[in-house]
């Protein structure tokens, strides 16, 4: 909640402004100001967490109920770039004007201002005398009373020319605190003032200095010395600043922060000094030409240091950063960006060295200085930097190099600047350098204008040189980002300007991958950007623009840093630039181009976000120096998909019906005309001003002209754009080669000026205006369907069917309610159930059948088949079960209550169990060969369950071999069991491997006994988790963490959790039934889960799976985390509608070798049935005929592709035998179901 108050300065009185029910853009400055996380607490507060059970993360000790104290000041303002906009109104009212603010953190008022001012830009020194404000009494009363983006400095000013504290109180009604602590400042300016430069300074003087917040260099620049003078001169007298925490609870508790500031009004460091970490440098504060891209470009360097396990040091001063954010780096300090901040840090931890390409043009201005002090810089050396930077020292590379360029000139005089534009004629561009978003760069078209432009630029640039260039018209742009080590190029991506040279790239719409370069320009590209990366010996990020004009190329300019475009590029391609040129910079492996032949199936458009509607009078047109406040991006199809995708999300209402036309040039009224048709042809109604009109019409399309002045009533251009009645207006105005004066108001500029206030949609450009029409015509807003190309997620959102487990053995009759909630969590839908339960209970009758099925009904969210126990008493009961319970499960496991004993029991079972009914059995070893024999002899399909041994394995793979229908099953955690204590599970690490090697010849996986047997062996208790539930929520975690490592492919997973068991056991397809999953996500099992329980292993490291959501008939059962419809249970019993069991196709490669020929006991040829048992078992003969099928050797030898299509098909289809109604009435219990009822048939 964000509430503003008026306060009465004359009394207590106050009133409420407004309240906000969210949080509000100070919530971020109130956050960093205090340390107290207010949008994180906010979070908990929702989700239900009371204040006092969230832990205070900066003391550790407290919770949130603590209100933050400070020991501390903090100064927020707020940055303007209104000087880049002709004609707009500087004067401050209530609607924000700023593109971005600062924070500074001190121990006294005036320490922490001085901080805070100099952090808006570099070129001030802080509070002081200063030419920004002219110092006359008209001028700076007229500043007092009417404030704009200059009024602390005609404050000061003010103080320098006589005002007093009164005076300037009753012109700005400023409290008069902040007035006499200000006016102390310009005491101790004078003070500094009075010193030559040979005249020693007190060390009490500078220590005051200091104290006050003084810089170095405004130190110098008043007692007319140079920085490091004064630098050397306070480290002589022992006056260095002390690095302090930011606790919120001002030092009544303990606190273990890494949340720091420096100030001189301290005596001891909060800290010790013991990570001699890598410093990484912030870009400051928003500002046209350096936003939150940079700050997505420090972020992503401090987390790749992070996870190469570096200690990292933050340094930056903007609280609307996710880089301020003290949990990012090991170390944060909240500092201006300056020579002496680095360098006392620097110095203060013992760092190891200093990024600085990361954070834009301030921590670059500084790279050659922080060089030259002996300070450690990662990456290109700052002397290379310096060689991009200075635009003389470049363009003598690019010559020397044979790179070309546009004609240029260095800057001497203005007479040799006047002879080299009458040389190469005009237009020529005036480029300072070291300069951030086109500061001071002009395209100069007249010799009138040039001396302005040229002491401008100086201006900007006083102590680089400023080059002029040839400017070349109607060239097309291209940006290149680019990562090299030790000069050699690792990765590159070439992006397209839709508008033509001579608009900044931070305003133009940028397209990635290029879609209408030609093939050789491209290449002459990369060409170009390898040889300067080569000549500046660059490592780590940089960028370099070209233009192109028939398919020759020239380079305009090279940043050796991050630019701008660097998160756009990387999220288009999926390539982290910066990720590579951090690991390139600090000698980490880095692997060039990782998407070497990789081919988009999109294509990423960035367009500018601009903020005119706040600038009252500012002209909405495009130049050199770049005005957009913002930017987004969109993908697409093609880029007029992405292109209107990206315009919409600026907030850019699509036109309906109206559009106006406004075309200066007759050039551009040509280039147009198509597009104009389209509209036309599209339906839109057109509208034009009075020259433009008159050339559509020439060219046959109907149009309506609109007079800007003197207009026929109910036709002025005025207003139809200030009653709404234009959709979009396409202003492109003339280029004109001669300046007006400043007080000439054009019809243009009023139009779209008028279009602006009115919130009219306006295009300015004839490239783009061209592009938006074709994107417009090609598609229709209705139509959008969100796309996989709209979103990209930081994993893979995969759909599974509703997955099976055929083996669930549940400790007691009553616990498959409990079990079927586990297993939805866990994403799985159907279960076979076998009950063994510790008590003797177990499903070998009518009544226990019963008793469990009466137990799930309603309850189960699953749906079940209830599985039969064979025991060596029940051979004709569980036969009479077998229309409820169709599968018979044979377990030779004596420590289940239910088991058989003899052989000659299986016999008995196999004569009385249904053909068509699934025989389960968890035999092992001896047992299992005997159990392939007789499910020879009686020519049974048998499903083995539970297996652990590659022997068994084996057997099974031979057994198939020789024609046998025999399917089987795996743990999923005997395949995870080197995790495991093998003294439960019996698997060695060996035998682990041999499961794996042997993953062909298995049929389906199973969450199987292992999760229940090692919780026993454990002792966890059964009061303390469920043993039914175990396993089911971690199987997939451990199954994709297997797909991360490639050991296994997510088709296996289908088929063997779904596809394979319905297969086999006949189970009807579930409709409407599937599983999310965020299938390379890594999370970490919660230690408190039960799973963590039983498989402690599981914490040691994360798993790459997480189940997002189970939908089971069209009904959601469970979304993140949290299971739905626990009352309305979902779940089915199945056992009535169970089709016949089959083998089928599992997919495998069959084993060719007898690699245990003869372990059955039996011949290796076929087993022929004797007749007897033909007419026996009819399914017998039926089998025999296919295995003779399966063993005859073919006449030629059949390809690969023939041998697939064999085993896929080689299905063993198994017809129901007619059933006798005695049979029937067996399995009802001898109770005849139709007494008294009239029967037609029986079958």
């Amino acid at each position: 909640c964000n509430i503003q108050y008026a306060l009465n300065p004359h009394s207590r009185e106050y009133s409420i402004i407004e309240v906000n029910a969210r949080l509000s853009r100070s919530s971020a400055l109130a956050s960093k100001a205090t340390g107290y996380p207010l949008a994180f607490v906010a979070a908990k507060l929702g989700l239900d967490i009371a204040l006092n059970e969230i832990r205070n993360s900066v003391t550790r000790e407290t919770t949130a109920c603590f209100e933050p104290s400070l020991d501390y000041v903090v100064v927020k303002i707020p940055r303007w770039d209104l000087k880049k906009f002709d004609r707009v109104s500087k004067n401050l009212s209530s609607a924000m004007k700023s593109v971005g603010e600062v924070m500074a953190i001190g121990r006294t008022f005036e320490e922490t201002m001085q901080e805070a001012i100099r952090s808006v830009d570099t070129s001030f020194d802080g509070f002081g005398r200063n030419t920004y404000v002219p110092e006359t009494r008209e001028a700076i009363e007229e500043e007092l009373t009417k404030p704009t983006d200059l009024r602390v400095f005609a404050i000061a000013n003010a103080l320098h020319m006589g005002y007093t504290v009164d005076e300037i109180h009753e012109l700005t009604a400023i409290d008069r605190w902040f007035l006499c602590k200000l006016r102390g400042l310009v005491e101790t300016e004078r003070q500094l003032n009075t010193f030559a430069a040979d005249q020693a300074l007190p060390c009490a003087l500078v220590r005051r200095a200091k104290q006050q917040g003084f810089s170095d260099s405004g130190i110098a620049q008043l007692t007319r010395r140079n920085e490091m003078q004064v630098r050397n001169t306070r480290e002589g007298f022992g006056i260095t600043p002390f690095v302090k925490q930011i606790d919120t609870v001002a030092a009544e508790f303990p606190a273990h922060t890494n949340y720091l500031y420096l100030t001189y009004n301290a005596s001891a460091h909060d800290v010790s000094f013991v990570d001699h970490g890598v410093m990484v440098l912030g870009s400051g504060v928003y500002r046209i030409g350096s936003s939150v891209e940079f700050d997505w470009c420090a972020v992503r360097a401090i987390r790749t240091l992070r996870e190469n396990r570096f200690k990292t040091v933050m340094v930056n001063y903007n609280p609307e950063t996710v880089s301020t954010d003290y949990d990012e780096a090991d170390r944060l300090y909240f500092s201006n960006i300056t020579m002496e901040r680095i360098m006392d840090i620097y110095a203060a931890e013992a760092a190891a060295g200093v990024i600085i390409s990361m954070g834009g043009q301030a921590p670059n201005n500084i790279a050659l200085a922080l060089h030259r002090n002996k300070v450690r810089i990662f990456g290109t050396s700052p002397e290379n930097i310096d060689g991009a930077e200075n635009r003389y020292k470049f363009s003598r590379m690019l010559d020397q190099i044979g790179v070309d360029q546009p004609q240029w000139r260095e800057l001497t005089q203005h007479e040799d600047a006047e002879e080299f534009c009458a040389e190469v004629g005009y237009p020529v561009l005036v480029r300072p350098s070291y300069v951030l978003s086109g500061a001071a760069m002009n395209v100069v078209a007249t010799a009138s204008d040039l001396k302005s432009y040229l002491d401008q630029a100086a201006t900007v640039s006083r102590e680089y040189p400023v080059v002029i260039t040839k400017f070349i018209e109607e060239a097309k742009e291209i940006d290149v980002d680019a990562v090299a080590l030790d000069g050699k190029l690792i990765m590159h991506c070439v992006s397209e300007h839709v508008e033509n040279a001579g608009v900044h790239s931070g305003d133009a719409t940028l397209v990635q991958p290029p879609q209408d370069l030609d093939p050789v320009t491209v290449r002459k590209i990369g060409e170009a950007t390898a040889a300067i990366g080569q000549a500046l010996r660059v490592t780590g990020p940089y960028n370099i623009q070209f233009m192109a004009k028939n398919n020759e190329i020239k380079v305009i300019e090279c940043n050796v840093r991050a630019a701008r475009s660097f998160p756009f590029v990387s999220k288009v391609t999926g390539v982290d630039l910066i990720e590579m040129a951090t690991k390139a910079m600090l000698g980490l492996p880095v692997t060039p181009y990782p998407n070497r032949g990789q081919r988009l199936g999109y294509v990423g458009v960035k367009v500018p976000q601009f903020s005119f509607s706040r600038l009252q009078g500012a002209d909405p047109i495009l130049g050199v120096e770049m005005a957009s406040t913002g930017e987004v991006a969109a993908f697409g199809r093609d880029k007029y998909d992405a292109y209107l995708k990206a315009m919409v999300a600026t907030g850019f209402q699509l036109p309906e019906k109206n559009i106006l036309l406004s075309i200066g040039s007759y050039k551009e009224k040509v280039e147009m005309l198509p597009s104009v048709q389209r509209l036309a042809d599209s339906g839109f109604k057109l509208f034009a001003t009075p020259g433009t009109a008159d050339f559509i019409q020439e060219h046959g399309i109907d149009v309506t002209a609109l007079e800007a002045d003197t207009a026929r009533e109910g036709y002025g251009l005025q207003e139809y754009l200030s009653n709404n009645k234009i959709d979009l207006y396409v202003n492109l105005p003339s280029k004109n080669k001669f300046r007006r004066p400043a007080t000439y108001v054009s019809n243009g500029y009023r139009s779209r000026r008028l279009a602006i206030d009115f919130s009219v949609p306006l295009i300015t450009n004839v490239k783009c205006a061209k592009m938006f029409i074709e994107a417009l015509a090609r598609f229709s807003v209705e139509k959008w369907d969100v796309e996989s190309v709209d979103y990209v997620t930081s994993h893979r959102t995969t759909v599974l069917p509703g997955l099976v487990d055929v083996a669930a053995l549940l400790p007691a009759a009553d616990s498959l309610a409990s079990a079927s909630r586990a297993a939805i969590c866990g994403g799985f839908t159907t279960l076979g159930v076998s009950v063994f339960g510790a008590d003797g209970t177990a499903a070998t009758d009518d009544r226990a059948v019963a008793a469990i099925k009466n137990a799930s009904r309603g309850r189960a969210l699953a749906d079940y088949v209830v599985a039969v126990a064979a025991t060596d008493a029940n051979p004709a009961a569980a036969a009479a079960l077998s229309a409820d319970a169709p599968i018979l499960f044979v377990s030779f496991d004596k420590r289940h209550p239910a088991h058989v004993d003899a052989y000659n029991t299986v016999s008995e079972h196999f004569k009385a169990w249904p053909p068509s009914a699934a025989v389960v059995t968890n035999a092992a070893g001896n047992d299992l060969a005997s159990m392939l024999l007789l499910a020879s002899l009686f020519g049974r399909q048998l499903h083995v369950t539970d297996v652990r041994s590659a022997a068994d394995l084996d057997l099974i793979d031979l057994s198939r071999t020789r024609g046998l229908s025999v399917t089987c099953d795996v743990s999923v955690f005997a395949l995870f069991a080197d995790r495991l204590p093998s003294s439960v599970t019996g698997l060695s690490a060996d035998a682990v491997h041999a499961l794996w090697a042997r993953l062909p010849t298995i049929d389906c996986f199973t969450v199987g006994a292992i999760p229940a047997q090692v919780a026993r062996a454990a002792g966890v208790s059964e009061a303390d988790v469920n043993p039914a539930a175990l396993g089911y929520q971690v199987v997939l975690p451990l199954l994709y963490t297997a797909v991360a490592e490639g050991r296994l492919k997510s088709s296996d997973i289908v088929e063997r959790l779904c596809t394979a068991p319905r297969r086999i056991f006949g189970l009807p397809e579930q409709p409407d039934t599937y599983v999310e999953i965020h299938q390379d996500r890594s999370v970490r099992v919660p230690p408190k889960s039960d799973d963590a329980q039983w498989f402690p292993d599981l914490l040691s490291k994360p798993v790459r799976c997480v189940v997002h959501r189970v939908v089971m008939r069209g009904k959601t059962l469970f979304l993140d985390g949290k299971l739905y419809a626990q009352d309305t249970a979902a779940g089915r019993d199945l056992g009535h509608v169970l089709r016949a069991m089959s083998s089928g196709p599992s997919g495998k490669q069959f084993a060719q070798t007898p690699a245990v020929a003869g372990a059955l006991g039996i011949q290796t040829d076929s087993v022929r049935p004797t007749s007897a048992q033909a007419v026996r078992s009819p399914s017998v003969a039926i089998e025999a005929e296919t295995v003779d099928e399966a063993n005859a050797e073919p006449a030629d030898e059949p390809s690969a592709l023939e041998k697939t299509a064999l085993i896929t098909t080689r299905t063993i289809e198994r017809p129901l035998p007619v059933t006798r109604l005695a049979d029937v009435l067996a399995r009802h219990g001898n109770k005849n179901p139709f007494f008294m009822n009239h029967v037609l048939s029986v079958r």
